[in-house]
């Protein structure tokens, strides 16, 4: 079969390989528990399994959709040695964090900061990719330590930076409305057992 739309192709199985990831994961790892009492798992599963099936239509696309005009051939913003370079990075930030005792989240959250400086200095047009990427990162990793308020807000400012302009007044009245969405469907609909606030203000 010829594929007849790189991006569509390379997209598909992206969303296919993240949300088979985290399917399994949270599947692996938590318990599902019902659609009245959701478990922690339940979520994960669930938006993993809509981006495998978005995954697979992007995917069968490709196959069958010719795409037309200037952005039609698949043009990435870094390459293999870049990708490489990342991970070695990443790798070595939690080797440093475990040498000095500390936990490997703190690792991989350094790892994150060091690539985005880097990205934003020698990758520029590869800023929104690695910028939305770290921001879903921060926010899984700072949950905890933060709680859903403070988590939430590196979600949307770190994102906010991947974009083309920062406007403060937009991205703060953006999180302002995902945060109180967010504590009233998941916090107090949902009873979903996420801390608002750093353990040692609650």
């Amino acid at each position: 079969m010829e594929i007849k739309s790189p991006k569509d192709f390379w997209a598909g199985l992206m969303f296919i390989a993240f949300g088979l990831f985290f399917a399994l994961w949270a599947y692996t790892h938590y318990q599902m528990g019902t659609a009245v009492r959701m478990g922690p798992a339940y979520f994960p599963i669930l938006l993993g399994g809509l981006l495998t099936v978005l995954g697979l239509v992007v995917f069968a696309e490709s196959f069958v959709l010719k795409p037309t005009g200037p952005g039609a051939r698949l043009q990435l913003p870094f390459n293999i040695i870049d990708f490489l370079i990342a991970i070695a990075i990443l790798v070595a930030c939690v080797f440093v964090m475990r040498a000095l005792n500390a936990s490997a989240d703190y690792g991989i959250l350094l790892g994150v900061l060091v690539l985005c400086v880097l990205t934003w200095r020698f990758r520029p047009n590869a800023k929104a990719l690695v910028l939305i990427s770290a921001a879903c990162v921060v926010y899984g990793y700072l949950m905890k330590p933060l709680g859903l308020v403070g988590a939430t807000a590196a979600l949307v400012f770190v994102s906010a930076l991947g974009g083309h302009e920062f406007k403060w007044k937009e991205v703060t009245i953006l999180y302002v409305i995902l945060i109180v969405f967010s504590i009233l469907v998941f916090v107090k609909g949902l009873t979903l057992p996420f801390p608002l606030w750093p353990e040692r203000f609650s």
